[in-house]
C-alpha cells in the first residue's frame, strides 16, 4: 500500500523519487523513476531533517513543517511524518512545488495509515 501512495507522486510530471525512511534515515519504502540513490537520500533526508529540527528549536520557531532544497536541478523536499518517519521527494528543474506540497498534505493520513 505504502509503495503505491509513493508511486503516486511519480505521476506528477518531474518527480523522480518519493521515498519514506525512518529517522535513523533507513528507507522503509521508495517510487524511484530516475536515477536516485535512496539509501544516501534517506540518509542525508535524515539528517538535514534533525539539522533543521533542532535550528528550528534554537531560534524558538516551534514545530518544523517542511525543508524545501531548492537546487539548480529541481527541488527536494523533506518533511516530517511522524517522531520516527519521514518523507523525501525528489522533482527535476521547473516543478510546481505547490502542487508537490499540495498532493504531500493531501496524502499525509494514507501514508501514516500504511506505515
Amino acid at each position: 500500500m505504502l509503495k503505491q501512495i509513493l508511486s503516486e507522486f511519480l505521476q506528477l510530471d518531474g518527480v523522480t523519487a518519493a521515498v519514506v525512511a525512518g529517522r535513523d534515515g533507513f528507507v522503509i519504502e521508495s517510487a524511484v523513476s530516475g536515477d536516485v540513490d535512496i539509501e544516501a537520500l534517506g540518509a542525508m533526508a535524515s539528517t538535514g531533517l534533525g539539522t533543521s529540527e533542532a535550528m528550528s528549536r534554537e531560534l524558538g520557531k516551534e514545530t518544523m513543517n517542511q525543508i524545501i532544497v531548492e537546487m539548480e536541478e529541481g527541488p527536494i523536499l523533506i518533511a516530517p511524518l511522524s517522531e520516527d518517519e519521514l518523507i523525501a521527494i525528489v522533482a527535476q528543474k521547473g516543478i510546481n512545488v505547490g502542487r508537490i506540497r499540495y498532493e504531500l498534505k493531501k496524502n499525509r493520513d494514507r501514508i501514516m495509515a500504511a506505515l
